[in-house]
């Protein structure tokens, strides 16, 4: 997906909670569009500035800036926000009106989800349409039973959730301290990662597609 007169594809990455793989997932996020031939710009409104100490290796292949770099948004095809830990109602409103879609990570236990579901009440409650959120499961131990179980869960409390999912693995730990992406670790359990985001871009994509349409 390239800019249109609508402007960049603006995709958000929040959460009310800590340690749900916000920034992993808006660096992977960003790595797959970049792949892709787009220009990427990853803002980053965290207060500890995860995704800027990432970026600090120079190997990854798309920008990282504070969320004032939001003013040239334009000269990109494609605008990641990894939102602060935490944001207030006003703040997460704000973020996700301006996005295409906002994605809400979430890990498969009873504290990631209930962040995920009072995340998507905020969202509701302000009245961003239930196609502009989606819950991302993550942290995910593949073949297990959690998954489907809170799958089911969020879709009872009436929150989207993504078909793609990401495994948990500690592949993910040794990208960010070699300051690379995961594709970048050479083993086969890292591949597997890699793949796992791909398809989560992908079907954020064309959540997207669908609704600009």
């Amino acid at each position: 997906m390239t800019s249109s007169s609508t402007g960049p594809l603006v995709i958000a990455v929040a959460g009310l909670k800590g340690g749900i793989a916000k920034t992993t997932t808006s660096i992977h996020i960003a790595g797959v569009l970049a792949e892709a031939g787009q220009r990427v710009l990853l803002a980053d409104g965290d207060r500890i500035r995860t995704s800027t100490a990432w970026a600090r290796g120079g190997h990854l292949p798309f920008t990282v800036a504070a969320v004032t770099a939001l003013a040239r948004a334009r000269d990109y095809d494609a605008v990641i926000l990894d939102t602060e830990g935490g944001p207030g109602n006003t703040e997460l409103l704000e973020f996700a009106r301006t996005a295409d879609l906002t994605l809400l990570p979430t890990s498969p236990d009873i504290n990631g989800l209930d962040g995920a579901a009072q995340t998507a009440e905020v969202l509701k409650g302000g009245q961003i349409p239930l196609d502009r959120y989606v819950a991302l499961l993550t942290m995910v131990r593949p073949g297990g039973m959690k998954v489907i179980q809170a799958r089911k869960g969020l879709q009872r409390l009436g929150v989207p959730v993504m078909d793609a999912s990401v495994r948990l693995s500690e592949a993910f730990r040794d990208a960010a301290n070699a300051a690379v992406l995961v594709k970048d670790v050479k083993s086969d359990i890292a591949a597997k990662c890699w793949r796992d985001y791909r398809e989560v871009t992908d079907e954020a994509l064309k959540r997207v597609l669908a609704g600009r349409a």
